[in-house]
């Protein structure tokens, strides 16, 4: 049987997007499917640039002009040089991940004359409180037209996400398509049982992961709890300002900073918490690995966040800027090791019913045969 041959195009290639695409390349049907990758190379992390070596069963094409910024000159020569690459491959499907990718990637696609285009956001920038109107506006017409014309199918990674591109008529229901992120589950390992109370949050440090309110929450119940041990790994523009915070308030022995960690794992299996508190998500990764790992959630009341937290079952959600209910919600799981055991074998359980890489891969080969 003649495989289907696909062709993922990606700009983003750090955090979830990249965990996203990574897994896919890595476990879907070779046998079945001709893969291939068209990419920027200006937000490639080490883990994307090691895959990229590693996998000689998938085809990667760099375009450098595919870049994050919007610059009318270099947008069209991504446009043509991946219209190009398209021609050349023939692909039966194109897949664009994040917004970028989902703009040039898309009416390439069309100008290239592939039958099968499916769009997934991770997330849309209208969903970002922090967004003036007029570019509200602006990208949410953006994303309508793409969607009518250039798609077959948008793949929504949450039922939130979902809901919001039908609020703000991008597209209507029938033309979306909702499909789980999913992970390995992870390999076993003895969990930790040491003196202090460790606190994780793995994310970029930028306006979007919001991490001045994590450290603030956390700070809020340093005297009151001396043992707490809070990690939050990730680099971004807010990594140096936070590291000066801080060391001003002299609180490094309590609040960690490593920055871009290749395998954040290792810090997971000691965690006694996982933290986030976003101002909006797709369906956020971090906290699928923090539930494989079985730790308990606290997060922010948004979407995406609030799909995979089960308020007071694997974890507490609570009103996104309310920092007192940040640290009264906080408070409850310092002070109650019962409930916190219980929460952490319910994340676990939330996680194999709902989020491994079986269940993500067999909705995507349903996607992609037609199904």
């Amino acid at each position: 049987m003649e495989k289907i041959k696909i062709v993922y195009i990606c700009e983003a290639l750090g955090g979830g997007v990249r965990k996203h695409l990574v897994d896919l390349l890595n476990h879907i049907d070779k046998d079945k499917y001709d893969v291939h990758v068209i990419h920027g190379v200006n937000r490639i992390d080490e883990i994307f640039a090691e895959a990229k070596e590693r996998l000689t069963n998938v085809s990667f094409y760099a375009v450098a002009e595919m870049e994050r910024e919007i610059s009318f000159s270099k947008d069209f020569i991504a446009f043509r040089k991946t219209a190009k690459l398209l021609k050349n491959i023939k692909p039966d499907i194109v897949h664009c991940h994040s917004s970028k990718a989902g703009v040039l990637g898309r009416v390439a696609a069309k100008y290239a004359g592939v039958q099968d285009i499916y769009y997934t956001p991770h997330g849309y920038i209208i969903q970002s409180p922090k967004i003036s109107t007029k570019k509200k506006t602006l990208f949410t017409v953006i994303e309508k037209v793409l969607a009518s014309t250039f798609t077959s199918k948008v793949v929504h990674v949450s039922k939130g996400e979902e809901a919001e591109a039908v609020k703000h008529r991008i597209l209507k229901r029938e033309k979306s398509v909702i499909v789980y992120n999913g992970m390995n589950s992870p390999r076993d390992y003895q969990k930790s049982t040491l003196s202090e109370f460790h606190i994780v949050t793995i994310a970029r440090m930028d306006d979007q992961k919001n991490p001045w309110e994590a450290i603030k929450i956390v700070e809020k119940l340093l005297g009151e709890f001396p043992n707490i041990k809070y990690t939050y790994v990730g680099d971004g523009q807010y990594l140096n300002e936070i590291r000066e915070y801080v060391k001003s308030k002299g609180l490094g022995k309590n609040i960690i900073l490593p920055g871009f960690m290749n395998n954040p794992y290792k810090i997971l299996e000691v965690a006694d918490l996982f933290f986030l508190t976003s101002l909006y998500e797709g369906l956020p990764y971090a906290l699928i690995e923090a539930m494989a790992f079985k730790v308990p959630v606290l997060a922010s009341d948004v979407t995406g966040n609030n799909e995979l937290v089960v308020d007071a079952y694997n974890g507490f959600l609570y009103q996104l800027h309310d920092i007192g209910e940040g640290s009264n919600k906080l408070r409850q799981l310092l002070t109650s090791p019962e409930r916190l055991q219980e929460m952490s074998e319910n994340a676990y359980q939330h996680f194999l019913d709902n989020f491994t890489i079986q269940k993500m891969l067999q909705s995507y080969d349903e996607l992609y045969s037609g199904a």
